[in-house]
């Protein structure tokens, strides 16, 4: 229950915010302002091309969505980042200068708190993009941690976007928030943060890569070799060689690099070259070992200085599934029936994506219940949270402490 100072600051704050109705303001812009905008996405798209990892690459690209999009408060500057497992849209990371957001207080708010714009809702969005204001109606004290934190902080507004690649893959969110008296977030701005979005999401996606290919936690682990405009192998990560030996030779390799690896350079290069910003390129490769390889090349700098990072992963990763057999006991049904929830899947929906009737979908929920000891949707994905994904983002706290690369994905104790 908010205490009676809480209230009257939420009344003072009502006051300072303009435009009280549930509206978007909108914001008429020059074309001056068009090409600014223009050559703001241009530079997020070079910086997602940079072979960063993903602290460096939001650290960069801060000052580029925040003078498009103004946000802070007295007390906080800079847009608070949450890294996401596509998976299971479950929180992997929390990011922002002078973040001290505890991670399992948050997820407690995102999993087991009845509130508005959470990670949830975002990545259900079809735009992607969800104001408070517009989320209450225009009365954000609606909201419970719009009075209990929001409003202490100074932040009177917050918008929040999903991070989704072209393809439609969550990798993450952004919140921006304002102070009282600060104009609402327009129509505009909202829509600039939707374009931008994806390829946002891109430099997380290879961010993420960066930080698991360089300092590899399992055996699996990406690998990642940064490459000059000629060919020649500038750096490898440790576990590059081992994909190498994995990887079709038929052509030959020149100076161990697999054909495969240098075609996926040529190809971001080309694309560079004719889009006039960072290119991209990606390929799905055999191996020998029967199994299939991404390999995605991007090319970094410019000009004569430019260089093309290369990533080899594991094609269709998914981690989860094991732990969900290794921890709960599912079976392969009950696994995808259990992904589908934690991605927001209906029963109408889980019936019609694993092709079986409601009823069979309800007998296998039951099962699921029963074998993790829960009684609801919303119990099961919060144990999957704090038994598979609590270690990681504690751990991803230390690490960002430590100007360390995060890691994505579930992580548990040995």
């Amino acid at each position: 229950m908010a205490s009676e100072l809480q209230r009257r600051a939420v009344r003072h704050a009502m006051i300072l915010v303009s435009g009280r109705g549930g509206g978007v303001p909108q914001v008429r812009i020059t074309a001056a302002g068009r090409h600014a905008e223009q050559a703001a996405l241009a530079r997020i798209r070079r910086l997602s091309c940079a072979g960063l990892d993903v602290a460096a690459f939001v650290n960069q690209m801060n000052p580029i969505v925040t003078q498009r999009v103004s946000n802070g408060t007295a007390t906080i500057d800079s847009p608070f980042w949450f890294t996401i497992d596509p998976e299971s849209h479950l929180v992997t990371s929390i990011y922002g200068e002078g973040c001290d957001i505890d991670p399992g207080d948050y997820m407690r708010w995102e999993l087991l708190t009845d509130d508005f714009i959470k990670t949830a809702d975002v990545v259900h969005s079809p735009r992607g993009v969800l104001t408070l204001h517009e989320a209450t109606g225009g009365h954000p004290e609606r909201s419970p941690i719009y009075v209990e934190v929001m409003i202490p902080h100074g932040m009177a507004q917050e918008l929040l976007v999903a991070l989704r690649s072209a393809n439609g893959e969550n990798w993450g969110t952004t919140r921006l928030n304002r102070a009282p008296g600060d104009p609402m977030f327009s129509e505009h701005e909202i829509s600039f943060m939707a374009a931008a979005a994806p390829l946002i999401a891109e430099g997380v996606r290879r961010g993420l890569l960066v930080g698991e290919a360089t300092e590899p936690e399992r055996l699996d682990a990406p690998g990642l070799v940064v490459l000059t405009v000629g060919g020649e192998v500038e750096s490898m990560s440790p576990g590059a060689e081992e994909w190498f030996s994995f990887l079709p030779d038929d052509d030959g390799c020149q100076d161990g690099v697999p054909t495969s690896v240098l075609a996926a350079a040529a190809a971001a290069l080309r694309e560079a070259e004719g889009s006039g910003a960072g290119g991209v390129s990606a390929v799905r490769v055999p191996m020998t070992n029967g199994r299939w390889a991404d390999v995605q090349g991007a090319v970094t700098g410019a000009n004569k200085d430019s260089k093309v990072t290369v990533i080899i992963q594991q094609a269709h990763p998914n981690r989860i599934a094991p732990l969900l057999m290794s921890i709960y006991g599912l079976t392969v049904r009950e696994q995808e029936v259990t992904q589908l929830i934690l991605r927001g899947g209906s029963t109408t929906d889980l019936a019609h994506a694993l092709s079986l009737s409601p009823h069979t979908v309800q007998q296998h929920l039951k099962s699921i219940f029963e074998k993790t000891a829960v009684n609801s949707r919303g119990e099961l994905i919060a144990k999957i949270y704090f038994d598979c994904y609590d270690l990681r983002t504690h751990d991803n706290r230390d690490r960002i402490q430590a100007e360390q690369p995060i890691r994505g994905g579930p992580k548990v104790s040995a």
